[in-house]
């Protein structure tokens, strides 16, 4: 906030000026005061963009849809004048610190307040967009920081999407050179899709303190912004695939701010391109999503998309799983119960001829019951594991791993749905794979000479939904585009904590 300088207005509209906040492509932005003393931001257009032919009405338009943008997540436009002879606009002020102050200051934000900052931003685009408006010039500066989560200002230039043309004049730039989409830089058409890019390059400096496109003149950045990748190394990994998606190039291949809110406040599916985007062919660490899968059937869960890649937007990545299950102790546990019931028979039949006999056979009887019992209570002979490196069998002290370059397909289904829960997992060797997989541990016959198989049992339904529910979600994010769940003919989801958050 500074204090009025010569030429500032004592007033504009009903409103009386205190001081100012700042200056934007559109004008100057003051601190104004109604009769009752509410306190609003009123922004000034500059007169060389007033006196642009058709402005007015365009102006006019804009501010009747801003008004119309609610939420939380906005500071709400209360007040205009197109027809005045400068034209102004006013809007709740909110005595908070914007994000370039706050990194300025503090230096970048912790991963998880990346992501809270993020789905506010989304929500609040959300409504802007709905109201059929384009912000046009989101950055950090715009952006401020309230106890209650961030509150994007500042709709002075925000472009009505029903045909409205360009505000855009020869001499004047309207955005901030490093936060501008390529289209906006190349001064084509601006659609949503431009919101959502400035809101990637605005996380990126949220989580980094820098900007994706480095420093330098406007000439320099808008260079940068329309043909160069953005710097995402410093991003957090949880963050880079997602920013990734919207800092796409090509428009259409960047999400929706409704799909990213539903990716950044963990509520929605893993996608990152809008419904019907192509995936984009450069450069390859990208993200790639395909469209929204349908919705769930009944009483079931949503299957993944397959393909669905470890690269894919919608979920904070995970380190991988290690489920273990029940597959040697179970074999014992049948082996016991079955070997008892011989000496628990002799016991009955001989109770009344031979008592002696009968207390023993009942004593074996129960020593092999409770080992059977003990076996089947532990069920951890066995396990599969999952990493960022690779997929691991391993059982009664063999094992057989694979790396993910040596994996062609990784495959979940359901074997059996009943007393003895039971699924199969097969790992697939690529063709140019050098790995010897002959293992009989594990049939390697599979689908193929070059597959490992193993079966997993559960003696629980709760049990095996929790636990093969990790080795899905894993697998989703590890293997990414090699994994396969195949729900076979039974068309069973895994688990209820799959859902996409």
């Amino acid at each position: 906030m500074e204090q009025l300088k010569a030429g500032d207005p004592a007033a504009v509209g009903p409103y009386r000026i205190t001081a100012r906040l700042g200056a934007g492509g559109m004008g100057q932005v003051y601190l104004g005061e109604s009769r009752s003393g509410r306190r609003v931001a009123v922004k000034v257009v500059r007169p060389e963009i007033a006196s642009d032919p058709g402005f007015r009405a365009r102006f006019r338009r804009e501010v009747e849809a801003a008004k119309a943008v609610g939420g939380f997540w906005t500071a709400t436009v209360v007040d205009a004048d197109p027809e005045a002879e400068t034209p102004w606009v006013a809007s709740d002020y909110i005595p908070a610190p914007d994000l370039a102050q706050r990194v300025r200051e503090h230096g970048p934000l912790p991963e998880d307040a990346v992501w809270r900052l993020g789905a506010g931003i989304a929500e609040a685009l959300h409504s802007v967009h709905r109201a059929g408006l384009v912000h046009r010039d989101l950055k950090p500066a715009n952006i401020l920081l309230t106890e209650n989560g961030p509150r994007l200002i500042d709709f002075g230039i925000a472009k009505a999407l029903n045909g409205a043309t360009v505000l855009t004049r020869t001499g004047v730039a309207i955005g901030t050179a490093g936060f501008m989409s390529p289209e906006q830089a190349r001064g084509d058409g601006v659609g949503t899709a431009s919101d959502v890019f400035s809101l990637g390059t605005v996380l990126c400096f949220a989580a980094t303190g820098r900007m994706p496109f480095g420093e330098g003149s406007a000439a320099e950045l808008l260079y940068r912004v329309v043909h160069e990748t953005p710097d995402l190394d410093q991003v957090p990994a949880g963050l880079r695939t997602v920013l990734g998606g919207c800092l796409e190039k090509r428009a259409d291949a960047r999400p929706s701010a409704e799909e990213l809110l539903s990716v950044l406040s963990g509520g929605g599916a893993a996608t990152v391109a809008g419904a019907g985007a192509r995936p984009p062919a450069a450069p390859p660490d990208l993200p790639v999503a395909p469209a929204p899968p349908p919705p769930p059937p009944p009483g079931g869960l949503r299957q993944p998309a397959v393909p669905v890649g470890h690269r894919a937007v919608g979920r904070k990545p995970v380190a991988g799983a290690e489920v273990r299950y029940s597959m040697g102790h179970m074999r014992v546990a049948y082996a016991a119960v079955l070997a008892g019931a011989v000496p628990l028979a002799v016991a009955v039949f001989s109770s009344v001829d031979h008592p002696v006999a009968a207390v023993l056979t009942s004593i074996v009887a129960l020593a092999l019951f409770s080992l059977g019992g003990l076996a089947m209570a532990r069920g951890d002979a066995a396990c599969v594991r999952v990493t960022g490196d690779g997929l691991s069998f391993l059982r009664e002290g063999h094992d057989w791993s694979a790396t993910w370059a040596e994996l062609a397909r990784v495959t979940l289904r359901p074997a059996r749905w009943g007393p003895v829960q039971e699924f199969v997992v097969v790992g697939e060797l690529a063709p140019g794979a050098t790995k010897n997989v002959v293992w009989e541990r594990f049939r390697p016959a599979g689908p193929g000479p070059r597959a490992a198989v193993t079966t997993i049992r559960f003696r629980n339904e709760g049990l095996a939904r929790a636990e093969i529910g990790r080795l899905h979600e894993a697998l989703l994010h590890c293997a990414g585009e090699r994994y396969v769940y195949d729900d076979g003919p039974i068309g069973v989801m895994p688990t209820g904590v799959i859902r996409g958050r």
